[in-house]
C-alpha cells in the first residue's frame, strides 16, 4: 500500500489534486476503475467466485479512496 500510495501522490501532484474532496473522488475512481478490473481478471482467470471478487474490488475501491483523500490532507 506504501508503493500505491506512492504513485498516486505522484498523480495526484501533477494533476494538481490538491482538495480533500477531489482526492477522494479520484481514490475512489484509481480504485474503482484501475485496481477492481484487475482483480476481476486474476479472479476469473482463476475460476473464483464472483461475489469474491466484489469483495476484494471494494476493499480496493475503498483502500484507494480513503489514501486519496489523506493524501490530500499534508
Amino acid at each position: 500500500m506504501i508503493v500505491v500510495s506512492g504513485m498516486m501522490r505522484h498523480v495526484f501532484a501533477m494533476s494538481g489534486i490538491e482538495t480533500f474532496s477531489s482526492g477522494l473522488v479520484s481514490g475512489l475512481g484509481i480504485g474503482l476503475f484501475f485496481i477492481s478490473p484487475w482483480i476481476m481478471i486474476n479472479n476469473a482467470y482463476g475460476d473464483r467466485p464472483f461475489r469474491l471478487t466484489l469483495i476484494d474490488g471494494g476493499y480496493a475501491t475503498f483502500g484507494c479512496a480513503i489514501i486519496g483523500a489523506v493524501l490530500t490532507l499534508f
